[in-house]
């Protein structure tokens, strides 16, 4: 926001604004947007810049060129983001299958587990029958 140069008041709207070209550095050239202030403190008028930029003066076929240059950016970009979308598809199938193997697999294991955990009870029910057996026997005074 620019501010009189008298009363350093900040002055909110421009009387008028306009653009001005001028020769820049390196054959680029200058675009500099102007306004023209008026500080109601002190009636002061002033010019501010509002805006600049760098413009580059280019030949219609060097511009066609560069707009072809875009055009087959946005077919490869296209392409791509169908590539891309593509591939996160395959990606989820895939680790769905990984988490279906591994579950699988850890299935297996499970029964694996459990086969051995009936075979260890039933050798402990065994023991156990074994052990009533035989304490019933000594109970009684025999020989099992």
């Amino acid at each position: 926001m620019p501010t009189c140069p008298t009363c350093h008041s900040k002055v909110t709207e421009p009387l008028k604004t306009w653009s001005t070209v001028e020769p820049g550095k390196n054959g680029k050239i200058l675009e500099c947007v102007v306004g023209i202030y008026w500080c109601t403190n002190c009636k002061t008028k002033f010019p501010y810049v509002l805006g600049k930029r760098d413009l580059k003066l280019i030949e219609n076929r060097e511009l066609q060129e560069l707009h072809e240059k875009i055009k087959m950016m946005d077919k490869v970009e296209q392409e791509l983001t169908k590539k891309i979308d593509q591939l996160e598809k395959e990606k989820t199938v895939v680790e769905g299958n990984l988490l279906l193997t591994r579950l699988e697999d850890r299935f297996e294991n499970l029964k694996v587990e459990v086969s051995l955990l009936k075979e260890v009870k039933r050798e402990i029910e065994d023991m156990i029958n074994y052990l009533e057996h035989t304490s019933f026997f000594k109970l009684q005074g025999e020989k099992p």
